[in-house]
């Protein structure tokens, strides 16, 4: 029986000093989630996705104490299947 996984994608939007509504953050993260679901079916095998669940959390912290990470280049492999 094969192992159950989850993908989680992480987007931050890091806003600025502008007031932005919560209608124009709810229609962004609408349209993220929207995107990621689009793109999603276009790379995995049709079936694979079983549930999508999205959230959306309103964090004040300050920016300049998130790590930032260079691009990496990732080797992907595929899974054997299982006989």
């Amino acid at each position: 029986m094969a192992t159950p996984k989850i993908l989680t994608v992480t987007l931050e939007f890091d806003m600025g000093d502008r007031k932005i509504h919560a209608p124009r953050i709810k229609a962004a993260y609408e349209a993220a989630v929207t995107a990621a679901i689009e793109a999603a079916k276009v790379e995995l095998l049709e079936g694979s996705v079983k549930t999508v669940r999205s959230r959306m959390t309103w964090d004040y912290r300050w920016a300049e104490t998130s790590a930032q990470y260079t691009d990496m280049e990732v080797e992907w492999q595929e899974e054997e299947p299982e006989s």
